[in-house]
């Protein structure tokens, strides 16, 4: 599993399960996991409920795990079987898994439970006010529309000429998320692309923020005056926030276009097709304002 071999992980398990003459609820929770990664929630599924029938003493962790993959099939007809998977999982837990609530509030939400929704998503915030979804909880109860979305990961951090920096503090502007370091030569190449986007939509409803990976400060600060970077820059070397672990980034350059409502909306896009995106969304905001 470590190693992503999931389908070689899947025949361990199942002949783990089988030595074990089918007592073994933790072969089940973890081939359940494997097929979860691979994105087969009927299989998925099917084994949660294996591990569940075993009653084992992790109870409530596989009924959240149950009510996830549920979820994910994209079936309105599973979604009540879901919330009850999740309901399970609340009372066997007893308030130790706060995103159990976050899980639950999603699926009201989908089935149009909007109040019931909110609501468990309030109690997940009371139980976990700094979870690591705690950003994403507050943004779907002021706007439940959000709701399954994929929402930007909120970060606090100071930029390199000291000044404070939130992604909750950009709401209602377009925001461009550019990971980058100077020992990236395809980074290097492209910066003149960055600056020129920065050059021409800079302004009240567009931000570019870049996250430099670089391992040497003084060669960061070096390259931004050579070249003229004038955008924000957050230098990860300080070893405050990891912005790039809140987004899976593990190569660069990579790009993050964020709209006002905070959802994601492109990742990766350069050239054109980066221009198209941003122009399209910038349209959409104006479009939204008073009068307009």
């Amino acid at each position: 599993m470590q190693r992503g071999a999931l389908t070689e992980a899947v025949k361990s398990l199942e002949h783990a399960a089988e030595i074990k003459r089918g007592d073994c609820s933790e072969c089940f929770r973890m081939e359940s996991q494997c097929y979860l990664q691979m994105a087969r929630f009927n299989e998925a599924a099917n084994a949660a409920r294996k591990a569940i029938a075993l009653k084992p003493s992790n109870e409530a962790e596989i009924q959240n795990l149950l009510g996830v993959e549920l979820y994910l099939l994209g079936d309105e007809s599973r979604l009540s079987e879901a919330a009850a998977a999740f309901d399970r999982a609340l009372e066997l837990a007893k308030g130790k898994l706060p995103e159990i609530y976050f899980n639950l509030g999603y699926t009201l939400i989908k089935q149009g439970k909007i109040a019931d929704g909110t609501n468990a998503l309030k109690e997940y915030l009371k139980a976990s006010p700094d979870g690591p979804n705690s950003y994403e909880a507050r943004a779907v109860i002021a706007n439940p529309k959000l709701a399954g979305e994929r929402l930007a990961r909120d970060f606090k951090v100071k930029t390199t000429d000291g000044k404070e920096l939130s992604l909750e503090a950009l709401k209602g502007k377009i925001v461009l998320l550019d990971f980058w370091a100077t020992w990236c030569g395809p980074c290097r190449m492209e910066m003149p692309e960055v600056r020129r986007i920065w050059e021409k939509y800079r302004g009240d409803r567009f931000v570019l923020v870049g996250i430099s990976l670089d391992d040497d400060r003084q060669a960061l600060d070096q390259y931004v005056t050579k070249m003229h970077i004038t955008w924000p820059q957050y230098y990860e070397g300080d070893g405050t926030v990891s912005v790039s672990d809140l987004y899976g980034v593990h190569a660069i350059p990579e790009s993050f276009l964020i709209d006002q409502d905070g959802v994601i909306r492109a990742a990766g896009l350069r050239g054109p097709e980066l221009e198209a995106k941003i122009t399209e969304l910038l349209k959409k905001v104006k479009s939204s304002e008073p009068g307009k």
